[in-house]
């Protein structure tokens, strides 16, 4: 078999590149809006030194960020605020749902996770300061 140097070394090239692709990958932080009243989620979120802006989410809407380093965020709705590290690559790579998405529901008491192996949200974070029945 006589094979062209050129098509070997594009061939291992190309695997190269997928195995170096693979190893980094992107997920998905997906923040879900279920907090009481109609009320709107304030959104402030920071990775890797980057600003990402600021987003309003409505109630029952989501919105989501694209990472694969330390998303941290800024949220408030009326006179609630906290900052949180809603995505972790150490933290989060195995837990978060499929399809590397980190599905997050912020209710009334704080941050829920869907946690793939359990099958089911579950609070992660409450709001400080804050006291709920």
């Amino acid at each position: 078999m006589n094979t062209h140097p050129m098509a070997t070394f594009s061939f291992f090239l190309l695997l190269t590149l997928s195995f170096v692709g693979s190893s980094m990958a992107d997920y998905k932080a997906n923040v879900f809006n279920n907090l009481p009243g109609n009320s709107n989620l304030t959104v402030h979120c920071k990775s890797a030194g980057l600003d990402l802006g600021t987003q309003t989410i409505t109630y029952l809407h989501d919105f989501s960020w694209t990472v694969n380093n330390l998303l941290n965020c800024d949220m408030s709705w009326g006179n609630v605020n906290g900052n949180f590290d809603i995505f972790d690559p150490k933290r989060d790579a195995s837990r978060c749902a499929y399809g590397n998405t980190c599905f997050w529901r912020v209710k009334e008491d704080g941050l829920y996770l869907f946690i793939k192996e359990h099958k089911r949200l579950e609070l992660q974070f409450k709001w400080p300061g804050q006291i709920f029945a």
